[in-house]
Parts: C-alpha cells; structure tokens; sequence
C-alpha cells in the first residue's frame, strides 16, 4: 500500500470495535470529521448547532457498531436551550445521517445547549416488529453526558461515552469522534477503575486525531490491558431520499392534496434529514394524479 492510500486509510471516517481480550470490556472509537463537517455544510448549522449535531451523529455511529446489518439506532433529543432538537440515525453499515433545529427563544434557565428536556433512543432490530425505545430526562443537555447517563440507566452498565467535535477559526468543523466503553458481566472492580483512569488520562479524541492518531490508538489506550478488534465500518453522512420515495409518500395523501400542491406551484421538495432539495415536474404531478385517479376507480 503506497503513502497515499495509506493516509487515505488512516484518515477515513470509520468505526473500529474492539473487545478486552480477557472479556472484561467492550469498546469502539470513530471518527466522523468528514461526516460532522458535511452535515454542518448541509444544515447550514451555526456552530452551537453543529456542535451538538456532531456529537449526536458521532454517538449514533457508535451505538450503531454494536448492532447487525442494517439494523439502525435513533437518537432524538429536544430541550428549551439554544438547540430546540437534534435527530441522528445510523446504520450498523456505516450510514449516519441527521439534522438540528435552533430554538428561537430559548428558556433564560438554560445553561446548556439543550437545556432541560427528554432524549430518546431507539433501536430498530431485524427481530422487533417495534423499535426498542429507551427514553430518560436530560441530565446536562449536552449529548455527551446525557448519552452516558441512558445507558447505565438502559443497559445497567458501567459505560463512558466521549464525544469531541473541533472547529477552526471560523467555526469549520476539522475533528470529530468519540468513544465508548463498557464493562461486562463480572468485570472486577479494579478493572473497572482501571478503565476511568484511562479515561481521565486520555487527551481529548479530535487533539489525537489532528496529531495522527486512528481509532484503533484510541482504543488501545482506552481499555486497559490488550484487545482484539472486532469490526471496522467506513461512515459516511449518507440519506436514502430520492424524487421516487417523496413521490410515493405523495401518493399517500390522496387526490385533492396532490392536486393542489400542483395548482399552486409547490413543486420543491427538501428532505429534513439530509437538506437535499428536489424539484418536481409538471410530468411529476400528471403521473401522480393519474395514479390516484385510476385508484378511486
């Protein structure tokens, strides 16, 4: 492998797994500069926004590591601070996708970015006819804490999560990542410890990344003793919209609705996960009124 692809490799957005080699933890470390930072471009996100978004993303793409396939984990966060709501949803393959809302008036409480308010998670499993949806009161509003305090109270594990987002001097998203570690059944106490002393010790994850470092350093230096990786995914902001599925949810709405979209000129469409923009044709609305045409009949 050449020093190109090489440092194409090591600076690719990617979610490394990884387990103690004694059993007694589980962990992954990503990176999502590239991700954070086109979702920042996207969402137009002032740097409050972007912050808080980046660290949402950044903690789907984590959790969603431990799932399978297509399996996928939302996270949906809203309080009365500067950020009204977050949404980020990834995919265990590597597709992370999300938004931020600002709120206009933010409660004079507020000494967070999200303030006071409820985040929920859901994991969306191949063998669950509903998404498994935990739901817990905010303890900071930051994501990062909030995030860690839902899985003790979720999973009844010991578990640290550390998410970083970096800016350059104007407010362009450059690093971003995270981590995460959980102790298993039985882990001894000593170990346990032993883990939050490298956590305390550990540098801030976007300071390794801009010195070099990959999630797989991250990791190591995280769980003590050795470890055994278990998976890496390549992750990108990625949406599955398209003209044909906001057409077929247009269908949904019946005749009348469609007609008057058509009537009255509404013919941008903008998908809220991902901004993209899609503009439908005059043939667009004609196909789609005969359809439902041909459905009353």
């Amino acid at each position: 492998m050449n020093e190109d692809l090489k440092r194409q490799y090591r600076d690719r957005d990617r979610v490394v797994r990884a387990m103690a080699s004694d059993g007694t933890f589980r962990a992954a470390a990503i990176r999502t500069s590239a991700t954070a930072r086109q979702a920042q471009e996207r969402h137009r996100a002032d740097p409050g926004g972007a912050l808080i978004l980046g660290r949402a993303l950044t903690a789907a793409g984590l959790l969603a590591s431990f799932l399978k396939g297509e399996e996928r984990i939302v996270i949906d966060a809203s309080g009365d601070g500067i950020v009204k709501s977050v949404y980020a949803e990834a995919l265990q393959v590597g597709e992370i996708v999300g938004y931020v809302r600002m709120n206009e008036s933010p409660a004079p409480h507020a000494t967070s970015a999200l303030g006071r308010g409820m985040l929920r998670v859901s994991r969306v499993l191949y063998n669950r006819a509903e998404p498994v949806t935990g739901i817990v009161e905010m303890e900071r509003g930051d994501i990062t804490s909030d995030i860690g305090h839902y899985l003790t109270q979720s999973e009844q594990v010991p578990s640290v999560v550390l998410l970083d987002v970096d800016f350059d001097d104007e407010y362009r998203i450059i690093h971003a990542g995270g981590a995460m570690i959980q102790a298993l059944p039985g882990t001894p106490a000593e170990k346990i410890f032993a883990a939050y002393d490298n956590v305390d010790m550990l540098p801030r994850i976007t300071t390794l990344y801009a010195e070099g470092q990959t999630p797989e350093d991250v990791l190591r230096a995280l769980v003590p003793g050795d470890i055994e990786i278990v998976s890496q995914t390549p992750v990108d902001f990625f949406c599955r919209c398209s003209a044909d599925r906001f057409k077929a949810m247009l269908l949904t709405l019946g005749y009348d609705e469609v007609a008057a979209m058509d009537a009255e000129n509404q013919r941008e469409l903008v998908c809220q996960k991902c901004a993209e923009r899609y503009e439908l044709t005059a043939q667009d609305f004609a196909e789609m009124k005969a359809t439902l045409l041909a459905q009353r009949n």
